[in-house]
């Protein structure tokens, strides 16, 4: 049987993606590039922002009528997975399985169950160790960097936020596993690996987050280490200290603030003030201006005032952010933010959030122009030119940089190489190969 997997989300879905491949590769089945080709469409799901379901709920709308046309197995996996559960099959009757974030190798079963004729399967227990998942099964993707889970689950409850519901309480894998499976990651050729976790720097394996980092960065042949996604409640000093004097960890952060009101910060329960986040940014000394730093913003959460935006758009000024995610604000089944009153017209949140992203296009640019003249280590992602004749690679700083290698010249996918940076825009940086 030939399958097809179609992902929404983050990195842990992606990641997810990858295990769910290994799992039916493993039974003999055969991966295919389009939905069009496949015998069995897997929907790996994402339901943080309502933006996400509606395109779930599209491409079972095409599936549907591409069931009609020829025999077709579809199965939902994912966060809408586990959100919904049996309420999916009442919406779209056409899905075979339906498959619980924390029940990835329950997957071969619920197929042959499907493939004898069992109609509307569904596993969506939580079997507390999905996150010892074997790396040996994961099928992993072309890609320059590998994904290593670290933790699953958050014990945060911010009141927005369905991960606590999709994902449940935390898991942590113990230290030694993380260490072996990036040992293996390695010796198959990888020279980067990202941490991941719904709250990564939280874990709890038998050592600290900052101890994993030192841990990790001492394995032979790894050059990059990434980490997401961190919550400013567990930034600590250590952790600081690691992340601005090991070189193996990328000059990266990504520490989501939400909100620049602290009264919009307690209606989330998101645990700090704008002074305590702050305060945290500033365990970093010094090293501060050697890391590129970004964050999460919801705009229009229910009750935001103007004042509550406008302190919002002045953290935005006062830390000068090098890049953020910012969204309007969507209310998910399930949350506690469902229980307060949303009385912000769309109008007023679009207005919102177009002030807050030409602002940080502006802030983002600033940040690209530092890099100007200058010649960086940067990763090569791909593994030819455009139709523009740039390669596409990836700097420390997870700046995206178009690379200009000149006629015919081949560079190594997956490797660093130096480049000088010749063009700065909001989006990205130009550079020539050195």
């Amino acid at each position: 049987m030939k399958f097809h997997i179609q992902t929404w989300g983050c990195q842990m879905n992606d990641h997810d993606g990858e295990k769910l491949s290994g799992l039916l590769s493993t039974e003999g089945f055969e991966a295919v590039d389009s939905a069009e080709d496949a015998e069995l469409v897997l929907l790996n799901t994402c339901s943080i922002r309502e933006k996400a379901v509606h395109k779930v709920y599209s491409e079972l709308g095409r599936l549907r009528e591409e069931k009609q046309r020829r025999p077709l197995m579809v199965g939902v996996t994912g966060c809408l997975a586990q959100q919904e559960q049996a309420a999916l099959f009442k919406r779209a009757p056409h899905i075979d399985f339906v498959l619980g974030t924390m029940a990835l190798r329950q997957l071969p079963r619920l197929v042959a169950e499907a493939q004898a004729g069992k109609s509307q399967v569904m596993d969506t227990g939580e079997y507390l160790d999905n996150h010892l998942f074997p790396p040996s099964v994961t099928r992993r993707r072309d890609t320059a960097k590998a994904l290593v889970t670290i933790t699953e689950g958050c014990n945060h409850a911010c009141t927005y936020c369905i991960v606590p519901t999709t994902r449940g309480s935390e898991r942590h894998r113990p230290y030694e596993d993380v260490l072996a499976e990036v040992r293996g990651l390695v010796e198959r050729g990888y020279r980067e690996v990202e941490l991941l976790g719904q709250n990564v720097n939280s874990y709890a394996g038998g050592c600290t987050f900052a101890d994993l980092l030192e841990r990790v960065s001492e394995v032979e042949g790894l050059e990059w280490i990434r980490f997401t996604t961190s919550h400013p409640m567990n930034f600590t000093k250590e952790l600081a200290r690691v992340l601005v004097s090991t070189p193996k960890v990328a000059p990266f952060l990504h520490l989501p603030l939400q909100s620049g009101s602290d009264r919009v910060l307690r209606r989330m329960l998101r645990e700090y003030t704008v002074g305590e986040y702050l305060e945290r940014l500033g365990y970093l000394g010094e090293g501060r201006a050697k890391l590129a730093l970004s964050t999460d913003f919801i705009v229009g959460f229910p009750g935001e005032t103007d004042e509550d935006f406008e302190a919002t758009m002045k953290v935005l000024d006062e830390v000068a952010f090098d890049s953020s995610f910012s969204f309007i604000y969507s209310p998910r089944p399930g949350t506690a933010s469902l229980r307060l009153k949303d009385d912000l017209p769309m109008d007023v949140k679009s207005e919102r959030l177009k002030r807050l992203q030409q602002r940080q296009n502006e802030l983002t640019r600033a940040s690209n122009e530092r890099f100007l003249g200058r010649e960086i280590p940067v990763r090569v992602e791909t593994h030819g030119p455009n139709e523009h004749g740039w390669w596409l690679a990836r700097s420390g700083e997870w700046k995206t940089v178009h690379l200009a290698a000149g006629p015919g010249r081949e560079l190594p996918f997956g490797e660093l190489v130096q480049a000088r940076v010749t063009l700065a825009s909001p989006h990205f940086l130009g550079a020539e190969l050195v």
